[in-house]
């Protein structure tokens, strides 16, 4: 069956046929195009409901400024440096 020869002409599209098949592949793309659009859309839409969220958001610290002093970040520094961390073998 691999080796199978076909001796007669295959048969030609005809013009109704051709048609069909453009519009069809026209119908395909422009849907795909449409929801590859509206993906779009609704990430877009996430995106600026998060970014209002987030810029509308009480953030801890802001309201009584001299009530935050005990809450600062500070860097550790221990008091008395030690050359005893790296172990050698």
């Amino acid at each position: 069956m691999i080796f199978h020869q076909f001796t007669a002409q295959p048969q030609r599209l005809t013009i109704w046929n051709k048609i069909s098949l453009g519009l069809w592949i026209v119908a395909c793309l422009a849907l795909l195009s449409l929801f590859t659009f509206g993906l779009f859309v609704i990430a877009l839409l996430a995106g600026v409901v998060i970014f209002t969220l987030n810029l509308f958001r009480r953030r801890p610290g802001t309201r009584f400024p001299h009530e935050n002093k005990m809450n600062t970040t500070r860097i550790y520094r221990p008091s008395r440096p030690r050359d005893d961390d790296i172990i050698d073998v």
